[in-house]
């Protein structure tokens, strides 16, 4: 009886395993966040309560039970030690178990709120911080420093513009107020949903171009948990496993043939079943919205050249439709200093027209002409075409 128990254990074990495996990923997701959380702590003290079930199977398995079959009886004795001690470790097991459903998961913890990130542009060193760092109002607050260390007092205006990376809100902008020191700060409701958003920072100085800085931000609704974007993959995957392995017990099972046929191989194909359908469900693809590429004046001279080489014989010089081969089209290039006004289109719509042309004219693809770059490139060059 011991030795068939422990075959069937070993399979569930490996089984519970797994699936423990994905619950933690799921509710703990880093090791930082196991190793500083109490949900952690809790967690590392029920792994120690399994491995001390573990090494009690093991002796079981490898010392009382073949002694059991070779007629030793002063290991009956041994098996009861045993078997007591599996019982406290099973019950201490049940008890931190328990005690886990009682305090929230580690990925709801926010130990440190504030979003904080540093980006060094031309001659400028900014640092930037948001508190709460959370769907709703923020204090977003930009240091501006200059390579020698010193202050930066002259900005004539400082602006912060967000961009969601899904959905179809527009960006938006937020001045900040010079607080004397070269910090500028000021508070908005413009990080409106939670997810990724790109916060671009916008320094203008006199007889000086302008500083542009990239910051990625992932942005959580208060006390929400993080979202794993493979979990219909992993998904897919566990379910998958617990099919295949559900197919070898029952292949394994010599008794019981009612069971076998009525329990265990719809069991089997239900959870393949469900694992393929979760392993094939098509990847949702959000709608990019923030241009990863600053418009500083080196993007938007590698803009400019690329637009004289490949869009001017169509758009022209000024970008307005009447370049040369333009002319003899019909319908006509697109007047692209309306199309540059901001807030007209979103920097994507602009690169998803260059990237796969327009339908129903003769604006081709460049998708396989220009990197994925060239074409941000073209993107800035394309917004200094707008009206004055």
């Amino acid at each position: 009886m011991t030795a068939r128990f422990s075959l069937n254990a070993i399979i569930f074990v490996v089984l519970i395993g797994i699936t423990g495996f994905y619950s933690a990923s799921l509710r703990v997701g880093t090791w930082s966040a196991l190793l500083t959380t109490l949900y952690g702590h809790v967690l590392l003290v029920k792994q120690g309560f399994v491995a001390g079930l573990l090494i009690i199977a093991a002796i079981n398995l490898l010392i009382i039970s073949p002694r059991l079959k070779r007629g030793d009886v002063n290991f009956v004795a041994s098996f009861g030690k045993t078997l007591i001690a599996e019982l406290i470790f099973a019950s201490l097991l049940l008890a931190s178990v328990s005690f886990l459903t009682y305090i929230p998961p580690a990925k709801n913890v926010t130990l440190n709120a504030d979003l904080k990130s540093k980006a060094k542009v031309d001659d400028l060193k900014l640092d930037i911080s948001i508190a709460p760092g959370a769907v709703g109002l923020n204090t977003f607050t930009l240091n501006a420093i200059t390579t020698e260390g010193h202050p930066l007092h002259t900005a004539k205006k400082v602006l912060l513009r967000f961009t969601p990376n899904q959905s179809n809100i527009p960006p938006s902008e937020l001045e900040l107020i010079g607080n004397g020191d070269g910090t500028y700060s000021a508070k908005g409701a413009n990080l409106s949903l939670a997810g990724n958003w790109q916060i671009q920072a916008v320094v203008r100085r006199e007889d000086k171009f302008d500083a542009f800085a990239n910051f990625d931000f992932k942005i959580q609704q208060p006390g929400s948990g993080d979202k794993n974007t493979a979990a219909s993959k992993q998904t897919g995957g566990l379910l998958l496993t617990i099919g295949l392995l559900s197919t070898l017990i029952t292949l394994a099972m010599q008794t019981h043939r009612p069971l076998r046929l009525g329990l265990g191989i719809p069991l089997s194909v239900l959870m393949i079943s469900f694992g393929v359908v979760y392993l094939t469900r098509p990847v949702v693809i959000e709608n990019i919205q923030a241009n990863p590429i600053p418009p500083n004046r080196e993007s938007i001279a590698a803009g400019s050249s690329l637009f004289i080489t490949n869009c001017v014989p169509c758009h022209g010089i000024d970008g307005k439709g009447d370049g040369p081969v333009g002319l003899t089209l019909n319908p006509r290039p697109a007047d692209l200093t309306q199309h540059a006004i901001p807030g007209v289109h979103t920097d994507a719509q602009l690169y998803e027209w260059i990237t796969n042309g327009f339908p129903g004219t003769r604006m081709p693809a460049f998708k396989s002409v220009l990197s994925d770059t060239e074409r941000w490139h073209l993107v800035n060059f394309i917004r200094t075409l707008a009206p004055k």
